[in-house]
């Protein structure tokens, strides 16, 4: 390898080794300084103890030293003696795939790296000058060459390693969407290699570690470990589908008792996270999480009654990851509005209170409880594209209250007067729009520019629940055609709607898994079951598991 002279060499062990040199230099001009004060006047003096010849023979032997230095052996040695150490940075690939090669064992000299999952080895505290590089990795060739390490990084570049091992091949995609899956991991015994850009991975292992068949463990983040077989007498690599890590909840009677599950998004794995009590009656309500940590669960669960003797709704919190479940509250009513944030969005009903309907913003990031609006009654509840709309219905015995419709954030700012008219219903017609009925006209209000203008009543009255993708650039909801379902994907940027699936029976989103998973539930008949379908591509819908129809999100009206 060339030494690199342009290559910048700041650092306290190159000042010192310089800082030594100059002062070896100084302290020998000095004390031939001293030598030449103490002799006789220069006219009784020989030529060659005369001043201008110690000037010349500084000169001639600071020469010598900057020639020296110049000199790399010399150099090297200089900086060596100084404690100065380099690095030699090299890159590892398949010769033939030119994928990445992890695992690969980089020594240069008496100093030993390892190459990452880039493929990329830095040997560090190298003495400088001649040494030998040496790449070895079971299943490939050794390489063995010669190489100066001067100062700096000493980059070597690229290498390819010929593999002389048994190879075995597996294509790695996506169980929804059928996309190929980059960077997975996949190891077996000593040997790991990542699937590239297209999905493809090849694992090598020594000859004398073969076998006809190779067990490989693929991960992931996001996505569930697999365990396969792979088979290294065919030349086409080995299909594995892998799953999201994201889990499907609902409700099951199977046991006898209304249990909340959790399943993978194939339907494997499936467990109960909380059981049932066996006092909930049918009138549950179960929503997610959008980052699908937590599960909010509306149930009769607890032996707790009101005054008149009528079970009490719970709405339990529960853990997705631990199990772990809290009691948010209980009233003699709970419906669930929205998550949105990190912030679940509900209204619960105490009919022994003044003020009995209450809309409450609880956050399970903060354990915080926040009350975004009270009233006797409220004649409609909206959540529309990340806020609250309520609807307040007059007090005969209150004359303080204004029955207008509102708007407040989750978090309880930014309250504001959407319309001052006593609003019977509201219905969100479309993604940005919300149909208002009053007394005297039907009113458009659109959210994005907070405009109401007066309009016919809308064609069908009932709202649009948009689901909105975690990532907020789409959104779900079904539309009803005769008999038929059709789930339909709304682009929130271009507002166009697109659809993904029509079945009969399709009742409506449940929910997004991930920001490519959408899940909906078919009711036909006394079947319930809940499927998933990639929303990017593929688009094949998958049945994950019958399951007991609960309500989620609706409209407080």
């Amino acid at each position: 390898m060339a030494d690199d002279e342009n290559t910048p060499y700041d650092g306290p062990e190159t000042d010192k080794a310089i800082d030594a040199i100059a002062e070896q230099d100084s302290d020998a001009l000095l004390a031939e300084q001293d030598n030449v004060s103490s002799l006789p006047p220069a006219s009784k003096r020989r030529w060659w103890r005369r001043a201008w010849f110690h000037w010349l023979l500084a000169l001639l032997i600071l020469g010598g030293l900057g020639a020296a230095a110049g000199v790399p052996a010399s150099r090297y040695w200089l900086l060596n003696h100084a404690g100065v150490r380099s690095s030699v940075a090299v890159t590892l690939v398949d010769r033939i795939t030119l994928d990445p090669l992890q695992g690969v064992t980089v020594t240069v000299a008496d100093q030993t790296a390892r190459s990452g999952n880039d493929g990329h080895a830095l040997v560090r505290n190298l003495r400088m000058g001649p040494a030998t590089l040496t790449i070895s990795r079971p299943g490939f060739a050794t390489v063995r060459q010669p190489i100066t390490v001067g100062w700096g990084s000493n980059p070597v570049g690229t290498t390819q390693l010929k593999a002389i091992g048994v190879q075995y091949t597996v294509l790695l995609t996506d169980y929804y969407s059928g996309k190929p899956i980059g960077g997975a991991q996949v190891e077996s015994a000593d040997s790991a290699t990542r699937s590239n850009a297209k999905g493809l991975a090849v694992i090598t292992v020594p000859n004398n570690e073969a076998t006809p068949q190779l067990d490989v463990t693929i991960g992931r983040d996001g996505y569930r470990t697999e365990a396969t077989t792979v088979d290294a007498s065919t030349t086409k690599p080995l299909p594995v589908a892998l799953v999201t890590s994201r889990k499907e909840v609902y409700v099951s009677k199977q046991s006898g008792t209304y249990d909340l599950y959790t399943s993978d998004a194939d339907g494997r794995n499936q467990q109960v996270i909380l059981p049932g009590t066996g006092l909930e009656n049918a009138d549950i309500g179960l929503a997610v999480s959008p980052d699908g940590s937590q599960a909010a669960l509306v149930s009769t669960r607890d032996k707790l009654f009101t005054t008149d003797g009528y079970p009490l709704s719970a709405l339990t919190l529960v853990d997705l990851s631990t199990g772990s479940s809290t009691v948010i509250t209980h009233a003699d009513h709970i419906q669930l509005i929205d998550w949105i944030g990190t912030r679940l969005v509900f209204e619960q009903t105490e009919s022994a209170a003044a003020k009995s309907h209450s809309i409450i913003s609880y956050d399970y990031a903060a354990t915080s409880r926040f009350q975004l609006a009270a009233a006797a009654k409220f004649n409609a509840v909206v959540s529309a594209r990340g806020a609250l709309y309520y609807a307040i219905a007059p007090a005969a015995d209150d004359a303080s209250v204004h029955p207008y419709l509102y708007r407040i954030d989750p978090d309880g700012g930014n309250q504001q007067t959407v319309l001052e008219k006593e609003v019977w219903t509201a219905y969100r017609t479309a993604y940005d729009t919300i149909s208002l009925q009053t007394s005297d006209a039907w009113y458009t209000h659109t959210i994005s520019t907070k405009r109401n203008v007066i309009a016919g009543a809308p064609s069908q009255f009932a709202t649009k629940m948009f689901t909105e993708q975690p990532n907020g650039g789409h959104s779900l909801w079904v539309d009803t055609r005769g008999n038929t379902g059709v789930l339909t994907l709304h682009d929130n940027t271009r507002n166009k709607d697109s659809d993904l699936q029509a079945v009969p029976g399709l009742a409506r989103p449940v929910r997004w898994l991930t920001d490519d998973i959408a899940i909906y539930r078919v009711v036909s008949g006394n079947d319930v079951a809940d499927y998933a379908i990639g929303t990017t591509g593929g688009r094949q819908p998958h049945r994950i598991a019958t399951v007991t129809n609960t309500f989620g999100f609706s409209t407080g009206q």
